[in-house]
C-alpha cells in the first residue's frame, strides 16, 4: 500500500511539472571549446527562442521530444532532441565553423535586388575616383611623394572611405528598415528614429543573420530600450 502511495506521489509530481520542463547547457566551439556567444537557441515546436550568454550558457522551455535548433553566424546550424528528464535536462552542444566555398556568380538583369541595382549604378557613376590607388613608392617614388601633398588625392581617398561606409549603411537599411521596426515594436514617428539611433545594427550581423535572428535582435533591443526608458523615467521622478 505504501509502495503504491509513493508511486502515485512520484507520478503526480512528474505530471504536475510537465509544463515546467526545460533544457539547459553550454554551447561551445567544436575546435577551441570556447563558449559560442551569442548563439540563437530555438524550440522548433513552440518557436520560443533565446540567446546564449557570454559563457555559452542557455536555458529554454522544452518538453520531452522537442527539437532544439542552434544557430550562430559563422557556424553550421544543428538540431538536437531534448533528452528524457523529469524537469530540467542538460544538453551541451559543440558547433563547427562553416567552410565557405564560393561558386561563380553571374549577375543577370531581373534577378538583382533594388540595393544591388543602385550599388552597381553608383559604382558606374563614381568609377574613376573609386579606381584611384596610391602609387608605389618603389616603382614611382616621385609620384608617391607628390601624392602625399596633393589635396585632390586626399579628397579622393577620403571619398573612397565615405563611399564604402555609405554602401555598408545602405545595405543595413535594406534589412533594418523603419517599416520592419514599426511592425515589430509598434513604435511610430520620431520614436522609431530614436530607437534605431540608440541601437544601430552591425553590418556583419545584417549580412549573415537569418530573418528570425534579425527579428529577435530587434525585439530584444526594443525590450532593453524600454527598460532603460522606464529606469530613466523613475530616476527623473525620484529626483523631483
Amino acid at each position: 500500500m505504501r509502495h503504491w502511495y509513493l508511486s502515485f506521489i512520484v507520478l503526480f509530481f512528474i505530471l504536475s511539472h510537465a509544463s515546467a520542463q526545460s533544457v539547459q547547457g553550454i554551447v561551445s566551439d567544436a575546435v577551441t571549446h570556447k563558449p559560442v556567444f551569442p548563439a540563437t537557441v530555438v524550440n522548433v515546436r513552440t518557436q520560443q527562442a533565446t540567446y546564449t550568454d557570454a559563457n555559452g550558457f542557455y536555458t529554454i522551455p522544452a518538453a520531452m521530444g522537442d527539437v532544439i535548433a542552434f544557430t550562430c553566424i559563422g557556424y553550421n546550424s544543428l538540431e538536437r532532441i531534448k533528452p528524457v528528464s523529469v524537469i530540467v535536462a542538460t544538453m551541451n552542444v559543440r558547433m563547427e565553423h562553416i567552410e565557405y566555398q564560393l561558386d561563380e556568380v553571374i549577375l543577370r538583369p531581373g534577378v538583382l535586388t533594388p540595393y544591388q541595382v543602385d550599388s552597381i549604378e553608383r559604382r558606374k557613376v563614381y568609377k574613376l575616383p573609386l579606381q584611384r590607388t596610391h602609387p608605389s613608392a618603389v616603382m614611382n617614388p616621385a609620384s608617391a611623394i607628390a601624392e602625399l601633398f596633393s589635396k585632390k588625392a586626399k579628397r579622393t581617398y577620403q571619398f573612397q572611405k565615405d563611399f564604402a561606409r555609405e554602401e555598408l549603411q545602405k545595405f543595413i537599411d535594406t534589412r533594418y528598415s523603419q517599416e520592419l521596426v514599426e511592425e515589430l515594436t509598434g513604435l511610430e514617428g520620431d520614436s522609431v528614429g530614436f530607437f534605431m539611433y540608440a541601437y544601430p545594427m552591425p553590418y556583419d550581423f545584417a549580412r549573415a543573420a537569418t530573418d528570425l535572428e534579425l527579428r529577435m535582435w530587434i525585439r530584444d533591443s526594443y525590450k532593453t530600450w524600454r527598460r532603460k526608458q522606464a529606469l530613466d523615467s523613475a530616476k527623473g521622478t525620484s529626483s523631483e
